[in-house]
């Protein structure tokens, strides 16, 4: 089984327990609502953002992949002023990041959600209208080449597997699935 498979099958019960515990129809059934759920998910990658940057394996890659400026800019389009953006609530307690393997275990949670959020984009759109200039840049993230991001990704995954590191990267996986549900999904 190669590391992209057992990812997937080890953190199913984690992944089906995030989506079902969103509550996405609600969430993105009003401008408030998805202005909040905005929040949340600014305060998850502000926080893990910071945390991740210092080790991650390829700074490059890393940065270029970082959610919070387009979390940022659905913010501003909703109606947030910039000092109220900063003065949001952070992610706390985030999961320890140690090495460039928790990482990149981290990374298969974040990254994967962007593949949910294609689906998530188009639903924004026909519920509230907003689109990547007026408020859903977020769940847009790369566009057309979200496919393109997430197998090269998976590349990157493939080539960091080794016996001495999928270990390391299941758990980051599944303890970056249980912060982000208590985070996202146990949120006011």
């Amino acid at each position: 089984m190669t590391l992209l498979e057992r990812l997937k099958v080890e953190t199913r019960p984690a992944h089906d327990r995030i989506e079902s515990a969103m509550k996405l129809d609600r969430r993105i059934a009003s401008r408030d609502e998805y202005r909040n759920l905005l929040a949340r998910f600014y305060g998850f990658h502000g926080a893990w953002e910071r945390s991740a940057s210092a080790v991650a394996p390829d700074r490059i890659v890393f940065e270029s992949r970082c959610k919070t400026r387009l979390l940022i800019r659905d913010l501003l389009a909703l109606g947030l002023a910039e000092d109220e953006i900063i003065r949001l609530p952070q992610c706390d307690p985030l999961m320890p990041l140690p090495n460039s393997a928790a990482v990149l275990g981290s990374m298969y949670v974040v990254e994967g959600s962007t593949l949910g959020g294609a689906v998530i984009a188009r639903e924004v759109e026909r519920n509230l209208g907003f689109d990547g200039q007026t408020g859903c840049a977020y769940f847009r993230s790369y566009g057309r080449d979200v496919a393109v991001m997430w197998r090269r990704f998976g590349a990157m995954l493939l080539q960091a597997s080794s016996p001495e590191t999928d270990d390391a990267i299941v758990a980051a996986a599944q303890e970056t699935f249980r912060v982000m549900h208590n985070w996202l999904c146990e949120a006011p």
